[in-house]
């Protein structure tokens, strides 16, 4: 049927076909830690940075909770 016959080998075939898909699940998942990872790093720096600008004197305490509220969401 073609598989003893020399001249067509399915193993290149089949390892291409294996490496590809593996390159495409690895940059898959990839993708989806890189953007996780950026969103929890915004999330974190919101309140961060208000408590630097109460601390400064800038707002007060009333306004750094209503600030973290309507930014957090």
């Amino acid at each position: 049927m073609g598989l003893e016959d020399s001249g067509f080998s399915f193993f290149y075939f089949g390892s291409l076909f294996c490496l590809t898909l593996f390159c495409f699940v690895t940059l898959r998942i990839y993708m989806i830690r890189h953007r996780n990872n950026d969103r929890s790093r915004e999330d974190h720096d919101i309140p961060l940075i208000l408590k630097s600008r109460m601390a400064k004197g800038e707002i007060d305490e009333d306004e750094y909770h209503r600030l973290k509220d309507l930014l957090t969401k």
